[in-house]
């Protein structure tokens, strides 16, 4: 009886590890600021003025440089937390582990920071654009173009020097202009359609007065056609006919002389000269009532598409009534937003290592990696539904709260790091690679595995692509499926609740499936995930496609932990953990961000399934592939005999397991051989029970 309740003791002591409440408080508040952040931030670019095209540039470009924090921080922290050479001694003062809780502080302070520095953004409002109308007159001097001003700002629009392009015209007049022009504003007596297009007459000019040949047609036009308007700029002539519909007609613009604000002394058009064309009109074509010497010849003709014409001069002209500067928003949004997800993406690199050294792994036991993680992600579950609710009842400042709710977790993630100096972070001694002692392990009887890491840094680089390609615009799915903000929120925690159960046993169900099964899992529920999402008609759907999820975030973050840990040589575990989130969070984000993003400004919601059902199709062949050539090619290949391990290190072994609180067999896995290849390969393969 006695014994049961030693053993029940213990048992409840290894589930319960006072040393580790504290991380598991860290990773609690790490993970519920950033649940209060990441689904808002795609809808808070809209909300500061900014397009969706604005936004999918900054979801592209933030994890790009956000490379620099885990890649700089984990080699600076491997490098200062070696506290001795090779003959020995004890680690220096980083090897305590405060180095690694000072830094990763640092970083959840300057997350808090810039995250809520983007409340400073100022606001911009760009309305449609208006089309104003436009005319067109030409004489023997030139032509010129009028605008009607933009009543938005009562400005006209200015540029420097000379702008040129094409001016789409037709149903062509005669008249007599005058300097009011009064008679180019004059209602048109006829109207032409523009749906057919016939060709042109033209002729290049070797004198003043080309010679153009040209058809009469039926007695009413026969007058126009004899003596048709030309349109000469350049030495070429164009020639308007009654039967064409279109004229294409080369110009430039001279810019208006105004005062700085561009206002104009007319309120109501805006008036440009051209350095061509010059027409040529035959005075007989002049009307009857004209008086000679009172009327200056000129050819009026309606603008025909001035703002959609290809290479057109007024293509950029409409009106546009904006508030605040667009380009100093964007700018200023784009440098705070690569700062701040610089930080929180470092501590997840950083977070992960110190679970990895917390939990105390060693070669006879698994350290429970994925328990740490699942009481984090119960914040990822609770928060970002209660921060998207409160945002609703702030509909005039929608999303100041979700940002003070992540810089108070991350605030207060930091203090718990600076204040306890007795979280287990310190190095173990077995850990460091020595030539001598009796802890000691050589560095050349360990296998170096570049080629097997990275290939799956690729691996999850392209899980991470795939994540991306929903997580990064799935917002705006919701919203534009009339979805509310803080179904914005619900959808991480439909994904985070079923991961809370599965990372606690993950370290077990990980070594029973093994690591690659994981990952071409994780392939093939990113087809389901995509096809879903890509025949969702409401909002339920896309709760169903994020409980899936776990499958393919939450799982293979905690394999992706648990397979660097072994892979990478224990002195550089800050930089093995910073591997995964470089793939995952920043490059995979980024490829992600920029795929998702490739679609339709027009039609997004159907665009986005289009790309949806392509993404579903690509992560398909990926699961197929990855399948054949693992069990056909790599497993074959990576199976390794067991060998007799060196005296001093089946010592080494003991002295771990000791080290570890446990016996050697805790796990009942020591049997007193030594295989370093199975130390890092799937199938067949143990180190603590443990598959790769």
């Amino acid at each position: 009886m006695n014994d049961q309740k030693t053993q029940k003791s213990a048992n409840m002591k290894t589930l319960v590890n006072k040393n580790l409440i504290t991380l598991k408080c860290v990773l609690f508040c790490f993970l519920s600021g950033i649940g209060c952040i990441f689904p808002f931030l795609p809808m808070h670019m809209l909300s500061v003025g900014l397009d969706r095209g604005e936004a999918r540039l900054i979801s592209a470009v933030a994890p790009c440089v956000a490379i620099l924090g885990p890649a700089v921080l984990g080699c600076l922290i491997d490098k200062l937390s070696v506290g001795r050479g090779s003959t020995g001694g004890t680690p220096g003062p980083s090897g305590s582990g405060r180095l690694l809780r000072v830094v990763t502080a640092v970083c959840l302070i300057l997350s808090a920071l810039f995250y809520t520095l983007l409340l400073a953004v100022p606001y911009t409002e760009r309305h449609e654009a208006r089309r104003p109308q436009v005319l067109f007159m030409c004489d023997a001097d030139g032509a010129y173009v009028m605008q009607e001003v933009c009543k938005e700002d009562m400005t006209c629009n200015r540029w420097t020097g000379v702008k040129s392009g094409v001016l789409a015209v037709g149903s062509c007049e005669y008249g007599c202009a005058d300097e009011n022009m009064t008679w180019v504003r004059q209602p048109f007596a006829t109207t032409t359609t523009t749906s057919t297009l016939s060709p042109m007459y033209n002729s290049v000019a070797n004198s003043t007065a080309p010679t153009v040949n040209f058809t009469t047609y039926d007695d009413d036009e026969e007058d126009f056609d004899v003596h048709p308007p030309h349109l000469c700029y350049k030495g070429e002539c164009q020639v308007y006919m009654r039967h064409a519909n279109r004229l294409r007609v080369p110009l430039s613009l001279v810019a208006p002389e105004l005062p700085d604000d561009n206002s104009t002394a007319d309120s109501d058009w805006c008036t440009y000269r051209t350095s061509g064309p010059q027409c040529i009109v035959p005075l007989d074509q002049l009307p009857a009532e004209a008086e000679f010497g009172e009327c200056k010849p000129a050819v009026r003709c309606q603008v025909l598409d001035p703002y959609d014409e290809p290479d057109g001069v007024l293509a950029d002209a409409e009106c546009r009534l904006q508030i605040g500067d667009p380009a100093y928003t964007f700018t200023v949004y784009l440098i705070l937003r690569m700062l701040a997800d610089i930080w929180p993406t470092a501590a997840l690199a950083l977070l992960g290592a110190a679970c990895v050294i917390a939990t105390r792994e060693t070669s006879l036991g698994r350290g429970d990696v994925g328990r740490q993680l699942a009481f984090g992600t119960l914040g990822l579950a609770i928060f970002p539904p209660l921060a998207g609710l409160a945002a609703e009842q702030m509909p005039e400042t929608p999303y100041v709260v979700p940002f003070v709710l992540h810089a108070v977790f991350m605030l207060i993630g930091a203090l718990i790091l600076l204040f306890d100096s007795h979280m287990p972070l310190s190095t173990p001694e077995w850990w460091w690679h020595t030539s001598t002692g009796v802890l000691a392990m050589p560095m050349n009887t360990v296998r170096r595995y570049g080629a097997e890491t990275a290939a799956v840094f690729a691996v999850v680089a392209l899980l991470g692509t795939l994540w991306s390609g929903i997580d990064a615009y799935l917002p705006w799915t919701v919203l534009d499926l009339n979805g509310t903000i803080s179904k914005v929120g619900l959808t991480l925690t439909a994904g985070a609740l079923p991961a809370v159960p599965a990372l606690w046993w993950a370290e077990a169900l990980v070594d029973y499936i093994g690591h690659s099964n994981v990952f071409i899992t994780a392939f093939t529920f990113y087809t389901l995930r995509y096809t879903g999402l890509a025949y969702s008609t409401d909002y339920s759907w896309i709760v169903v496609c994020e409980v899936l999820e776990v499958f393919t975030l939450s799982l293979v973050w905690v394999t992706a932990v648990l397979y660097f840990r072994h892979l990478v040589p224990r002195k550089y575990t800050t930089t093995g953990q910073a591997l995964p989130v470089i793939a995952h969070f920043c490059i995979g984000r980024c490829i992600g961000a920029i795929v998702s993003g490739m679609v339709s400004l027009e039609a997004p919601l159907e665009s986005m399934r289009s790309v949806y059902r392509a993404l579903g199709v690509c992560a398909l062949l990926c699961a197929a592939v990855y399948l054949a050539l693992y069990h056909l090619l790599l497993a074959p290949r990576c199976a390794a005999r067991p060998v007799a391990p060196p005296h001093h290190l089946l010592q080494a072994s003991t002295v771990d397991g000791q080290l570890n609180g446990r016996g050697l067999n805790a796990n009942g896995g020591s049997n007193g051989t030594y295989s370093p290849m199975r130390v890092y390969h799937e199938e067949r393969s143990r180190k603590g029970h443990f598959r790769y």
